[in-house]
């Protein structure tokens, strides 16, 4: 019953910088704690209140307290060796809280570095952002940042320039094709980025890209499903490559959306304790296609695997990451945070992404190297992509 008309490590992202100042942390996020009861007595037994003493008596040097004890936190959690726990300092917190709700503090543009023109290229602006309501389009060549021209800047460059309050202006010098320059006042912002792009291809073919599992993903996800199936869609490409993850609550309420009842999540404690997540018995009962790549994991690879193991969709592309251990962000009672691991999750036959080393496609074809880095630019057309060809070939066959 149907519901009611209901992208070895080449790290090719770092050609393309969305400048809106945050750190993105690929990761899923099951909850936000407050800090535990602490032990006083906890520093003493380890001897960290001794070293500080130590060094407060007898370093000859200058220092500072604070970057001490952050760097000690930082270390302590890097010590687990784990690649999904990790500390966070106060701001770094704020910046993760607004990434998870797939909001961004900054002017609202992606851009990639054009060292011979000197300055960088935009080549997205963001909805209702500071750079749109300013008059900031792509294709414009960012020359200054408030008269300070940017040529022989680094993107990590360009991105301390335009550092920023909320609410605050900075003055972008752009070129444009018409040959003049302008100088465009852009005032500062939060802004929502939709993880969702969606159209309707050739054949009635609906593709939707999904960026990520954060928060509003879901609504997004089902509402570019229900709008295509009303514009006519026979089948669907759902594109999770370079996807890294997010949000349980939002991947679940995806998999319940598309799948029929049965279980869609097996989380498991560390007592082995497992919680199983469920979906209803309406689903949309169409076929599809799922493309994936290296850089999809978390949330787009058991996203992937399990409309797999449901049959309910073919899968093309990349073999993935392999990660199976959940996280619960730890609040601090300094306003620092700590990204712990604190479960794992299996698939519904039980398997550990982590344990096989990620999820295979039925369909193994990579890209170029030059076809990679157009497509982590954004600029990779569909006719010279082999993996939405091949996903498309499998639909209209």
């Amino acid at each position: 019953m149907d519901k009611s008309i209901k992208r070895k490590t080449l790290v090719l992202t770092l050609v393309i910088f969305a400048l809106t100042l945050t750190l993105i942390f690929p990761l899923f996020l099951s909850c936000i704690s407050e800090p535990p009861e602490q032990d006083e007595r906890f520093y003493d037994k380890y001897g960290l209140d001794e070293l500080l003493d130590l060094i407060s008596d007898r370093y000859i040097g200058e220092y500072d307290i604070d970057e001490l004890l952050e760097v000690a936190r930082r270390a302590i959690v890097d010590s687990l060796d784990d690649d999904w726990s990790f500390y966070m300092t106060a701001e770094e917190f704020e910046t993760y809280l607004e990434s998870s709700d797939n909001r961004y503090h900054g002017i609202g543009v992606e851009v990639k570095l054009e060292e011979e023109l000197g300055g960088i290229r935009v080549i997205n602006v963001y909805r209702n952002s500071g750079a749109q309501n300013g008059g900031i389009i792509a294709g414009d060549l960012i020359t200054a940042v408030d008269g300070v021209a940017i040529r022989g800047y680094t993107i990590l460059d360009v991105r301390n320039a335009l550092k920023r309050e909320l609410d605050s202006t900075v003055i972008i010098t752009v070129l444009r094709s018409d040959g003049n320059y302008y100088d465009l006042t852009i005032v500062y912002s939060i802004i929502f980025v939709d993880p969702v792009h969606y159209e309707m291809l050739d054949g009635n073919i609906g593709y939707i890209s999904l960026r990520n599992f954060e928060a509003g993903a879901a609504d997004s996800f089902i509402n570019a499903v229900d709008t295509l199936i009303e514009q006519g869609a026979v089948a669907f490409i759902y594109d999770v490559r370079s996807n890294n993850g997010g949000k349980v609550v939002e991947m679940t309420a995806i998999l319940d959306y598309l799948l029929p009842e049965g279980e869609i999540f097996i989380a498991v404690s560390r007592t082995g304790e497992e919680q199983i997540t469920r979906s209803d018995e309406f689903f949309i009962d169409l076929p599809a296609v799922v493309l994936v790549n290296s850089f999809s994991y978390s949330g787009a690879e058991y996203f992937t695997a399990i409309l797999s193991e449901y049959e309910y969709a073919q899968t093309v592309g990349e073999q993935t990451t392999g990660k199976n251990r959940m996280q619960t962000t730890l609040r601090l009672s300094t306003g620092a945070a700590v990204h712990l691991s604190t479960g794992e999750y299996l698939t519904k036959n039980r398997v550990s992404l982590f344990d096989q080393g990620g999820y295979t496609p039925d369909f193994l074809i990579p890209l170029t190297d030059e076809q990679a880095i157009s497509f982590a630019m954004g600029e990779l057309e569909y006719d010279l992509d082999p993996q939405l060809q091949k996903a498309l070939s499998l639909l209209k066959n």
